[in-house]
């Protein structure tokens, strides 16, 4: 009990710490110009993020795991938090093989020698819920045995609760109400992690995708053996491909890349788009690749689904975006969750048209153009919006000001997606997203999406031209606001208009579009087909 209260105390007064050194540097600010004012909130920001991440690492837990959920929280944290919450690995100091194979026998109600003919006593991975060891069954399969931490459960209830005291407090004593429903927070967070306690159910997801990809020749899931697996053991069959990141060892092994690009895009794409039912943690520790080419996924904890309205939102959305409807924009944002009630749509709709132009760029002047009816010729020089001071410092307060922020279930989505796309582009920088996407939105089109795609039959061949570089400037600019490489990268025109619009409110706005829109990206290939 005593250990369960200290790290309750330890965490919400590392909370109060970190709120009171940013409560006086505000009642300061009237000793530093505007500029030293910034450059102070940021060290600030900076030095306690890297002190979170510490502290995560060294108390393990639900903290690792909220360093990560926060991190992909770009909506409503500074980005000097997210650079450094990036860096948290979920990796621990692993507990001794004897007590974790006291779990095995006592779960599995034998000794550990009858259970396997061999087990390895380094884990192969350490993280903060639970380790991972290979073995060999008695029939002679290679398995990896992934063991949830001995009490774990007791810390996950006491960070829970330190969780709800910081955010009840944070909603009582700031703002953060304005861009944040704090219980739907705190209950999502909570909700979506103790189901990883669960390695039942994470077998069940496992085989879940096992059905909806029984046909599919490109990719395969671990093979669950029951006969090994409670809640607390998971017993899978051992994947021994490349990390998809590795690109020199793919190339040494001989893999097509460019191949393995287009099925994972289109593993994504049926998750998606047909199955509504997707992987939701694909960084390249869960994505392997054999050297014929199969993608191999594993770890199936973290689960997220897509229902049909969302799905037609998505696609409202990015057409909406592409056609420079600030009115469809915000209607559609409102109707996915991403704007509050108080929103201010009215003001909201006058701001986002320069901000579109600085995320879509020539491409949606094109649609725009093609939307209209208009030839656009190739090559066409376009003018550049011009927007006085007034008007901008106007968008700023506007921004500031509205309750935007990323519903639960799409904050993962968001992030597969950027992530998705991103092994995509590396793997081969000339995917045909197109080509991959027609397919699904055929089907699409097939099941109750033909008024979507009726607003979109006009003339489309101009953003169909357009769409790789468009897709590419979407993703790359989410990785650069992840990354804090914004201003180094975009020409100086956009960085100067989003400076003044004030970088850190229009990430809010930004990360909803992109995070959103991602979803149907590559949907507009085929919507926008040329007639024939």
């Amino acid at each position: 009990m005593a250990n369960r209260d200290n790290r309750y105390r330890a965490t919400v007064g590392l909370a109060l710490r970190f709120a009171g050194e940013l409560w006086w540097a505000a009642k300061t600010s009237f000793l530093r110009s505007p500029q030293a004012q910034q450059e102070k909130l940021r060290a600030l920001y900076t030095s306690q993020a890297r002190e979170f991440r510490e502290f995560a690492t060294e108390m393990g837990g639900l903290i690792i795991k909220l360093g990560q959920f926060l991190s992909v929280r770009i909506d409503f944290l500074p980005k000097e938090y997210i650079d450094e919450l990036g860096k948290l690995q979920d990796a621990v100091p692993a507990l001794p093989t004897k007590v974790m194979t006291q779990v095995i026998e006592r779960e599995l109600d034998a000794p550990l020698d009858e259970l396997f003919t061999d087990f390895d006593q380094v884990p192969l991975a350490a993280a903060s819920l639970g380790q991972v060891y290979r073995a060999k069954l008695p029939a002679g399969e290679d398995v990896a045995v992934k063991i949830l931490r001995p009490g774990i459960e007791d810390l996950i209830d006491v960070d829970v609760r330190s969780l709800w005291t910081i955010m009840r407090g944070l909603d009582r004593f700031t703002a953060i109400g304005k861009y944040l429903d704090v219980s739907e927070f705190c209950r999502d967070f909570e909700a979506t992690f103790r189901a990883e306690l669960d390695y039942q159910g994470e077998g069940g997801n496992a085989e879940r995708f096992q059905r909806n990809f029984l046909l599919s020749p490109a990719v395969e899931m671990p093979k669950i053996y029951w006969s090994h697996t409670t809640s607390r053991v998971l017993t899978m069959e051992f994947m021994d491909g490349v990390k998809i990141n590795d690109l020199p060892a793919l190339d040494a092994l001989g893999v097509d890349r460019p191949l393995v690009a287009r099925r994972l895009l289109e593993i994504y794409l049926q998750m998606f788009l047909s199955d509504g039912f997707f992987h939701a943690d694909p960084h390249p520790g869960n994505v392997f690749v054999r050297p014929d080419g199969v993608i191999q996924l594993i770890d199936f904890g973290m689960v997220g689904s897509i229902s049909d309205g969302q799905r037609k939102g998505f696609t409202e959305l990015i057409t909406a975006i592409f056609a420079r409807d600030a009115t469809g924009i915000v209607e559609t944002l409102r109707d996915l969750g991403f704007l509050g009630r108080d929103a201010d749509t009215r003001a909201l709709k006058q701001v986002l048209t320069p901000l579109i132009d600085t995320v879509i760029g020539e491409a949606g002047s094109i649609f725009q153009g093609a939307f209209s009816f208009d030839k656009v010729m190739e090559g066409r020089q376009l003018a550049s919006f011009q927007v006085d001071a007034a008007t901008l410092d106007e968008m700023r307060e506007v921004i500031r000001t509205q309750p935007i922020s990323l519903p639960g279930n799409t904050t993962f989505l968001g992030k597969a997606l950027i992530t998705v796309f991103s092994n995509c582009y590396k793997l081969d920088p000339a995917v045909d997203v197109v080509a991959v996407t027609e397919p699904f939105i055929r089907e699409l089109a097939d099941t109750g999406f033909q008024g979507v795609i009726s607003t979109l039959a006009a003339d489309g061949g101009a953003l169909l031209r357009a769409l790789p570089v468009t897709l590419k400037r979407l993703v790359s600019l989410a990785e650069k606001l992840d990354s804090g490489e914004f201003e180094l990268n975009l020409s100086a025109a956009q960085a100067r208009r989003l400076e003044r619009l004030g970088r850190v409110q229009t990430r809010q706005v930004v990360t909803a579009i992109v995070g959103s829109a991602g979803v149907l990206a590559g949907v507009l290939g085929y919507l926008l087909r040329p007639k024939r």
